[in-house]
């Protein structure tokens, strides 16, 4: 008989079961309500079942019904309160480099003496300067609540035990799934046999799995994707109805094992707006409060402010479904949130960002940005917490939180869990003063962030465990990961402020590596009477470390993967039923250009169809485009643009050559200060937050940078400069589109026109051969220029490698191009573009990249899969 169901006996009859979580006390209510059910029972009384602080809790509630005289009960929150104010005006505290991380350490300490009714006297005698530190602090803690008649949750037992004997008691308390009792509780249970009561703590029937095994892995995630298709195999195969899996090391692991345990028994789960609820398995690593995106998004939307917010914030809340209307107006805020990336900014301000909405036809977005506007406007300085957080709440509700959609049962408990942290706020009324908003809202984030989330759902037949929870429970089958030489027996973790003689005296828990065995010893045992059939494994690597074997496992027997019968488990989520009739149909052409329709995207037509055909159909025909990634400060593209608009206005006063050389070099710097000026303009236009002193250390970059251009400009022969940034229609093969050069000269030699293309980053004109046409621009607006063509060129304009790269008739016209026969090479552009045009036109959309660089640089990849094809494509291959 498994504890559970000697748990459930007493339970029966009238005593209280206490159990050390509440999750082992929902456990065995479920199997008290599934006995009933087996027994065909429709009705049967609750069990009294509690975890042990909720049964404190309970007698707490009797003594106040009975009138008895109590100090101020704290709850752990307040007391981590006081903790932060006395470490805060403490000596020690400019050395404290995390005081709250140090403020719970000491709440800790403090919980533990109690626990372990540790001697002060004992503890001064081998004090360190840590230890002395601690003790000051305590002896404040203690001044403080004498003074307040404060009663904190370490000290509620001891209180209690006091006053047993004025409560009503149970007839018997029997204690479930204890690994270990502490001195002050063993005290408590005294106290009260004293009082008449039974106490009975259960122990662990003593079993031997029918089997026992262990196996290696090579890696963690294998081993974890094993244990999941363990579990799936035997519910598959009926073999076991309530399957456990143990990892010592569960918080850590808990995302990478819903991932995992989610791909092989959930696939389903994975598909884009499939429900998880209920899943066959349960984690009982709760996450933090502030994960579940609910509550995320309620934080988010708490650090608004009126001036300055980070573009990310502002994006994760456009995006997020938990404002209101956000199902009403989704895709118009994906298009304001993309625009606002596009744009370049880093922060923006709560009006800017009224106004943004109002273009982008937000209206509802707009309207609850004012709601929140007014009301933030009218807040105070500082406040009680209660009142902040009844003020969080109201900035809340003024932006639609929690959305227009009805929540899922999920987020209908986050919800809950987010209201009991908002009153846990306001609690810190009774000991603390009236803070200001930011403080409030720092602590309310650390209250979600220390509040673990566990949703309540069905029981699972699967249930991923850590080793202590798995105590006093029964499995069907069993296993056990994780049992490596590192975490099992884990790594000692003594207190930080006890001595650590004492520690290892009283044997406190975690003060040694001999006590750490010694408890992974006993829990071994314990797990091994969990299950007939107990399965145990370790990774022989995690990440770069090497790992050996749990010396705890070295007379188990060892067995293959290949024994375990694991199940396959088929992506089946992303196929068709097995039942579908299926056709592989190639489709690799889209319907053909409309006649007259000017192509988007300019020149890039013929560039993207020679990169790859899919790029192009993809990005100008069904308008796809990735998100412009952030670049903080001023991009690559802010630059290159100001470059291209500072030439321009100087190319414009400075018309030709002779004007430039006829110049003095003073005249020369104003102009070019001039047209630097009206090119940061443009960028401030786009860029409204473009701080000042990065707009001077542009100007300043510009100005050095286009001076020693204008020096190889000035080697040139003579020429005029006829067009700048020019725009004019082009049709190439069918192909209607708008291109534009960056500048044309005209030579004053023989009336021939050079074509310039300014290039800030690095080129080469290889991209101009018609077998690799990766860059056809310039080959397209000469093979459409209607004037004889003397030669194209790029102006690479790059700090600490300015040249000309091109080809020309002549190489004299400018320093760096290389002769070639211009009309045959036209010729050959010509046939090369003719044939791109075509091919676009037509809509021929096949995967078929130029070269692995023009896939590296694309980023349709969710479009086309390519990266799936590759591996079959080479599997062809080696046929």
């Amino acid at each position: 008989m498994s504890l559970a169901a000697h748990a459930l006996e007493p339970a029966a009859v009238g005593a209280i079961v206490v159990t050390p979580s509440p999750r082992l006390a929902r456990l065995l209510k479920q199997d008290r309500a599934l006995e009933n059910l087996r027994a065909g029972n429709q009705v049967w009384p609750t069990p009294h079942i509690l975890p042990w602080e909720a049964w404190l809790e309970e007698l707490w509630e009797q003594a106040l019904y009975a009138g008895l005289p109590l100090p101020a009960r704290l709850d752990a929150d307040q007391e981590l309160w006081i903790w932060e104010r006395i470490l805060a005006t403490a000596p020690e505290a400019a050395e404290l480099l995390d005081l709250p991380a140090a403020a719970e350490a000491a709440q800790h300490c403090w919980a533990l003496i109690h626990a372990w009714q540790l001697d002060r006297r004992e503890i001064e005698a081998a004090a360190s300067e840590d230890t002395r530190a601690f003790l000051g602090w305590a002896c404040e803690f203690e001044h403080l609540s004498e003074l307040q008649a404060w009663l904190e949750p370490a000290r509620r037992a001891d209180h209690l035990a006091t006053r047993l004997g004025k409560l009503p008691l149970p007839p018997a308390v029997e204690l479930a799934g204890f690994q270990e009792l502490t001195p002050q509780q063993r005290a408590f249970l005294a106290a009260l046999e004293q009082r008449g009561a039974r106490v009975h703590v259960q122990e662990e029937p003593a079993l031997t799995p029918r089997q026992l095994v262990r196996v290696r892995f090579a890696d963690r995630p294998a081993e974890i994707e094993a244990a999941a298709r363990w579990a799936r195999s035997l519910l598959e195969r009926g073999e076991a109805n309530k399957v456990g899996v143990l990892l010592p090391d569960l918080e850590r692991l808990a995302r990478q094992v819903d991932r995992i345990f989610t791909r092989v028994l959930e696939p389903s789960a994975m598909l884009p707006g499939a429900t998880t609820e209920p899943r066959c398995f349960n984690i009982s690593a709760a996450p933090s409060l502030d994960a579940q995106p609910l509550v995320h998004a309620a934080l988010l939307a708490l650090e608004l402010d009126r001036a300055r917010n980070p573009l990310r914030r502002i994006c994760s809340l456009l995006h997020s479904s938990f404002l209101g209307a956000a199902e009403t107006e989704r895709g118009a805020r994906a298009v304001l949130a993309r625009s606002l990336r596009e744009r370049g900014i880093t922060e923006i301000s709560i009006p800017a960002l009224r106004r943004t909405c109002q273009q982008h036809g937000c209206p509802e977005m707009e309207r609850a940005l004012a709601r929140w506007t007014a009301y933030d406007e009218a807040l105070p300085g500082r406040q009680r917490p209660s009142t902040w957080a009844r003020d969080f709440s109201r900035l809340l509700e003024a932006l639609g939180w929690p959305g227009e959609r009805s929540l899922s049962s999920q987020e209908r408990q986050a919800w809950l869990a987010w209201n009991d942290v908002l009153d846990r706020l306001a609690r810190l009324d009774a000991v603390s003063e009236p803070m200001k908003r930011s403080e409030a809202l720092a602590w309310l984030k650390r209250l979600a962030s220390r509040k673990r989330h566990q949703p309540e759902s069905e029981l699972a037949p699967v249930q991923v465990l850590s080793v202590n929870e798995a105590l006093g429970l029964h499995f069907d089958a069993l296993w056990v990961a994780g049992l490596d030489e590192e975490s099992w027996p884990p790594a000692p973790r003594p207190d930080p402020f006890l001595p650590l003689a004492l520690q290892r005296r009283h044997r406190l828990p975690h003060c040694s590596a001999e006590r750490e065995r010694e408890v992974a010893q006993r829990l071994w045992q314990r797990l091994l009477a969990s299950a007939p059939y107990v399965v145990t494994s370790w990774p022989e690597q995690d990440e770069d470390r090497e790992l050996g074997l749990s010396p705890l496992l070295r007379n188990v027997p060892e067995v293959t993967q290949a024994d375990l019968g694991l199940s396959a488990v088929p992506s089946y989520a992303w196929m068709p039923p097995a039942s579908a009739q299926t056709e592989e149909v190639k489709d690799e052409r889209g319907p053909a250009l409309e006649p007259g329709v000017v192509a988007s995207g300019g020149s890039r037509v013929f560039q993207l169809q020679a990169l790859c055909p899919f790029r192009a159909f993809a990005e100008l025909r069904l308008g796809a485009a990735a998100v412009r990634l952030f670049e903080p400060g001023l991009s690559r593209i802010d630059r290159g643009e100001a470059v291209h608009a500072a030439l321009e206005a100087f190319w414009r006063c400075v018309a030709s050559h002779e004007q430039l050389c006829a110049r003095g070099a003073e005249e020369l710097r104003s102009l070019l200060v001039e047209a630097i000026e009206k090119a940061l303009a443009r960028v401030r236009a786009r860029r409204d937050d473009l701080p000042p002193r990065l707009a001077e250390l542009e100007r300043c970059r510009l100005l050095r940078l286009l001076e020693k251009w204008l020096e190889i400009e000035k080697q040139r022969p003579p020429f005029r400069v006829i067009e700048c940034e020019q725009r004019r229609q082009i049709e190439l093969a069918g192909v209607r589109a708008e291109v534009r050069a960056d500048r044309i000269d005209r030579l004053e030699e023989d009336g021939r026109e050079l074509i310039i293309d300014y290039k800030t980053g690095t080129c080469e004109t290889g991209a101009w051969k018609p077998e690799h046409f990766a860059d056809p621009q310039l080959p397209l607006y000469a093979v459409t220029h209607n004037q004889p063509v003397a030669g194209l060129a790029f102006a690479q304009i790059k700090t600490g490698d300015l040249c000309f790269k091109g080809l020309a008739h002549s190489p004299h016209l400018a320093p760096g191009l290389r002769p070639a026969d211009i009309p045959a090479q036209l010729q050959r552009w010509r046939e090369k573009l003719e044939e791109l045009g075509t091919r676009f036109r037509e809509g021929h959309a096949q995967v078929d990249p130029l070269d692995d660089d023009a896939c590296r640089r694309c980023r349709m990849w969710p479009l086309c899969r390519v990266h799936e094809a590759a591996p079959a494509v080479q599997e062809n291959e080696g046929e």
